[in-house]
């Protein structure tokens, strides 16, 4: 499902909506965990045939409680529209996040922004979902209010995953620590699709094109960069797809000093610059190193390409980025 009507607020909501199936969160990166609470509200809004509201808060609400805190995008705002939709959501409200909205009382955010304005037929929540002043309010609130609210609430148990030897609860969280690392094959475990970058095409110091590897370079704006390191990917321009040697790091080798994601794409030569990209990272195949010259980084370049074709498989480059879990 991929039509998805936006509202940037709940006043913007008009009558059709009332009774539907409604889940709030901030559902960074659409992850498995956010998959299940969307799948289970489809099911609900199925039976009753109404519509699912995604209700969102954007940005992170920690941008304003503890900015130092913030935590990295992992989906900007048309990515999480477009994923919450593809999950199971008819609409998706935007919540600004100010003062205003971070001082309601929990009841009274239930009562005036939930109840008011929407009358869901159903709250459909994970079992730790916090809101209101203080993240006072819990799936316990919603409940004992339930009754006076004419809703009924659900509750969506946490999506576990093994990885390695370890199981996890996958939460936003669990991702960003895992794309932080480098480990975007854990990653991608936890989002059920490769983890993606989405920028344009901006112009670099054509390094690349001076060793024989001509790269594009990615402007990220706030998303979460992966971990230093070289990978195997995908480029994604318009459903354009290549396979890519994408490399993140401060180019030791060529005196750079900032952070810097570049990608080689396989068999591509078309001019690029400030087109839109989407950069998957599929795996992971190296840290970045200072080699003693130019050709020795060449020829590291050139065994990170074949390293590179091996791990893009034929059903990766067919594929959107989901991975089959």
């Amino acid at each position: 499902m991929t039509d998805v009507k936006t509202f940037d607020s709940v006043a913007e909501i008009d009558a059709s909506y009332r009774g539907a199936v409604l889940t709030v969160g901030n559902f960074d990166g659409v992850h498995l965990g956010h998959q299940r609470i969307l799948r289970t509200s489809r099911a609900l809004a199925h039976v009753s045939s109404s519509f699912v509201i995604a209700m969102t808060f954007e940005p992170h609400p920690l941008t304003l409680l503890r900015p130092d805190a913030a935590p990295a995008q992992l989906t900007p705002w048309d990515e999480k529209v477009r994923l919450l939709g593809s999950a199971g959501a008819d609409a998706v409200v935007r919540l600004q996040t100010d003062w205003p909205l971070l001082s309601i009382p929990a009841e009274d955010f239930i009562r005036e922004i939930l109840v008011k304005r929407i009358h869901p037929s159903y709250i459909v929540e994970g079992p730790d979902f916090g809101f209101g002043r203080n993240r006072a309010g819990t799936v316990e609130t919603l409940e004992a209010m339930s009754e006076r609210g004419g809703y009924r609430v659900h509750i969506v148990d946490p999506c576990r995953m093994t990885i390695g030897d370890e199981s996890i609860v996958v939460s936003s969280t669990q991702v960003r620590a895992c794309v932080a690392k480098g480990d975007v094959e854990a990653a991608a475990v936890c989002l059920g699709r490769a983890y993606t970058l989405i920028g344009r095409v901006m112009h670099g110091e054509a390094e690349g094109r001076k060793l024989g590897f001509p790269t594009i370079n990615l402007e990220t704006h706030d998303q979460l960069i992966p971990g230093e390191g070289v990978y195997a990917g995908v480029s994604d321009i318009g459903g354009h797809r290549r396979a890519a040697a994408i490399s993140v790091g401060h180019r030791p080798t060529l005196g750079g000093t900032g952070i810097v994601v570049e990608a080689f794409l396989l068999g591509e030569s078309a001019d690029l610059y400030h087109k839109v990209v989407r950069l998957e990272f599929h795996a992971f195949v190296r840290a970045q190193k200072r080699f003693e010259s130019r050709e020795a980084l060449t020829a590291q370049i050139a065994s990170d390409i074949e390293k590179v074709k091996a791990a893009i498989t034929p059903e990766r480059l067919a594929s959107d980025g989901t991975t089959k879990n």
